[in-house]
């Protein structure tokens, strides 16, 4: 009987009944099955927080702990059926693939996940995997044990097995190595591939830093951890993450898939586990083999604890989504970026001209308002003037400042991903300063430009034509629609920066697609130039590859913009677009229409508000969300983007001037 080894005023508390009975079904149990079902029950009594019954404020692990510690007849036969486990369990699939292995589609694995949840499991009773999924079911339960103490851990171990005899995790370590090795061909297969290789310096096979990886990795293992071996096996990681730092550079030119993405985050993810792995094996310091055993286990219990959720899928799956759109466009921002005067002086300048045919769009979108068409012939016929303003816009190399934040904040992505620490909190700083005066020098000049190119042409047509532009009950409604507070425009102007993002991302889509697919190649290698010239069709790939992003964005902003008041008329439902340079456009073109009376009753002050709100809410939500999708790509924790917020607010406060004025 167990209950002997226990002390004999103890013995009357239920708790210790309670472990009593769980260490003796343990040792008595004959087979794998049975012995795991009893230390599963053992650990879930170690796990709760109920009273002991055996010494004050002793946790029930300690307890058992300090028992079988004190007890070396009873730790003997724990530790004794702890090695019959041993010796039979395998774990070369839990460290080798958790969270690593290539995934079905997203219905499908769903669909998979799903019935795993509600079926049993149907793994074998030899796989880690399953033990893992019984003794640690949920998220909390793995954090409890990694963040116990090393002390308390440590004490866990010997408990498990005597001190002095490694040979008893002779299994487990046979099964990391196994796992290491096959994760040096997981990497090599991955970074080998047709689509990376494209990506990659042209190594010749035998010299690229995957198959070196792999090398290295079967030379560490053979000759058990050696320090030479060590030391170059390091240098060979070094060298596949550089590799994979070159793929992320060379996507901006060739084009990203969410495979590739995968691929890519799949190597990183593998690297990190295969140190852990190294460190857990071949550390000689038992303090570190502590911390790697730690890492190592958060690692692949949390990962299979991920290949089994739902949430944790569609999340993932959201997660890579994001990093392809921010890897494919963490640096089409930058020329949207002054860093020097001169490149300030030609945003003005831009930005001018982007307001004055800015002008000519919004006295266009009055007469189709104006002309009450049906639903339809509406939306066509706005989103048709939008589109071509905004293609006009693009050709002659003009600016609006509304179209710029949803990928500039792709290259405050990349920089939060490429930096860290203080480095990072420093360089987004000097980023938002320098995206804060151009957005703000680019706005400026738009509504400049169009405020005065309005109330000149609002001028000059009623000189000719000797009426206003505007009738009055129209110029009345659009002071009406402009007032902050007596309508949607503040939730309209933010529907408004959600289609800037979207159009972005459709430009972004496009892009993409014709880089991947080699578009403009394939079009100056179409048959049509012996028709039409080799030259004639490589210059339409040209213009293809340099304005397919701008005419997509272009295109999709201005039917979007014409669909949602379109689609409001069809549903009987308030809906509408507040864009702060066609709203200061209108807003000039009603003033100019009540001439001395431009005031009417005040309005004309609270339609001012309007475009205030209308200009931050653009700016800001599509700032924000492409931001937002950036962090999330890259798995920012809240508590950095807190961090980076109020460190950028400190230097705001502390230095207002260089976000406002670039230096000279």
């Amino acid at each position: 009987m167990v209950l002997r080894f226990f002390p004999e005023e103890a013995r009357s508390q239920v708790a210790i009944e309670e472990l009593a009975t769980r260490i003796t079904r343990f040792l008595a149990a004959r087979n794998l099955s049975a012995r795991l079902t009893a230390f599963v029950e053992l650990k879930e009594w170690t796990a709760s927080s109920a009273p002991s019954g055996l010494g004050a404020g002793l946790s029930r692990l300690e307890t058992f702990l300090d028992l079988m510690e004190y007890q070396t007849e009873l730790r003997s036969l724990f530790q004794l059926a702890i090695r019959e486990i041993l010796t039979e369990i395998r774990s070369v699939e839990l460290f080798a693939e958790a969270g690593l292995h290539p995934r079905e589609g997203l219905w499908t694995e769903a669909l998979r996940r799903l019935t795993e949840r509600i079926l049993p499991s149907a793994r074998e009773d030899t796989d880690l995997c399953k033990l893992v999924n019984r003794l640690y079911p949920t998220t909390d339960a793995i954090d409890r044990l990694i963040q116990r103490s090393d002390e308390t851990f440590e004490r866990i171990a010997h408990v498990l097995a005597p001190k002095h005899d490694a040979r008893v995790w002779d299994r487990q370590s046979e099964d990391l190595e196994q796992a290491l090795l096959l994760l040096a061909v997981h990497v090599a297969g991955l970074g080998l591939s047709p689509v990376l290789r494209a990506r990659n310096h042209q190594w010749p096979i035998q010299k690229s830093p995957y198959y070196r990886l792999q090398e290295s990795t079967s030379e560490l293992v053979r000759d058990s951890g050696a320090a030479k071996d060590l030391a170059v096996w390091r240098s060979r990681v070094q060298d596949v993450r550089q590799e994979l730092e070159y793929a992320r550079e060379t996507m901006e030119d060739s084009g990203v898939s969410t495979a590739l993405v995968f691929d890519i985050w799949t190597i990183s993810h593998a690297l990190a586990r295969m140190e852990s792995i190294v460190d857990a094996l071949f550390v000689a310091e038992p303090y570190q083999t502590v911390a790697a055993v730690k890492r190592l286990l958060d690692d692949v219990m949390k990962s299979h604890r991920d290949d089994l959720s739902l949430r944790a899928l569609f999340r993932a799956n959201s997660e890579l989504m994001a990093r392809k759109i921010v890897e494919r466009s963490g640096k089409t921002g930058e020329h949207y970026i002054a860093n020097t005067m001169g490149e300030y002086r030609a945003i003005w300048k831009a930005s001018l001209g982007g307001g004055l045919l800015t002008v000519l769009t919004a006295a266009f979108k009055m007469r189709i308002v104006d002309a009450h068409l049906p639903p339809f012939f509406e939306f066509i016929t706005a989103g048709t003037n939008y589109a071509l303003s905004f293609i006009v816009l693009q050709h002659l190399h003009l600016a609006l400042a509304t179209k710029q934040p949803s990928v500039t904040a792709a290259t405050f992505a990349g920089i939060v991903r490429s930096s860290s620490g203080k480095e990072r909190l420093d360089r987004v700083v000097e980023f938002v300063s320098r995206i804060t005066r151009s957005q703000l020098a680019s706005a400026a000049g738009n509504l400049l430009a169009v405020f005065l190119g309005c109330l000149i042409f609002a001028h000059l047509w009623a000189w000719y034509f000797s009426r206003p532009y505007l009738d009055i009950p129209s110029a009345e409604h659009v002071y009406q629609t402009l007032d902050p507070v007596a309508s949607g425009t503040a939730i309209y102007a933010a529907l408004t920066g959600l289609l800037l993002w979207i159009s972005a991302l459709v430009g972004g889509w496009f892009e993409n697609f014709a880089k991947f697919n080699h578009i403009p190649k394939a079009i100056s290698e179409h048959p049509l130039r012996k028709v039409f010239g080799a030259e004639r069709m490589k210059k339409l790939a040209g213009l293809v590859d340099a304005n397919i992003s701008g005419w997509a964005t272009s295109i999709a902003l201005g039917y979007l913009l014409a669909l949602v008041p379109a689609f409001g008329k069809v549903l009987g439902i308030p809906m509408d677009v507040r864009h702060v340079t066609l709203s200061t456009g209108t807003l000039v073109l009603a003033a100019a229409s009540f001439g001395k009376e431009w005031l009417y009753r005040g309005w004309f002050i609270r339609t001012l508000f309007g475009i205030a709100v209308t200009f931050v809410l653009n700016l800001g939500v599509s700032f924000s969300i492409a931001a937002a999708v950036g962090l999330k790509a890259y798995g920012v924790s809240r508590a950095d983007q807190y961090r980076i917020m109020r460190y950028t607010l400190k230097s705001f406060v502390k230095s207002p001037g260089r976000f406002l004025i670039p230096p000279l």
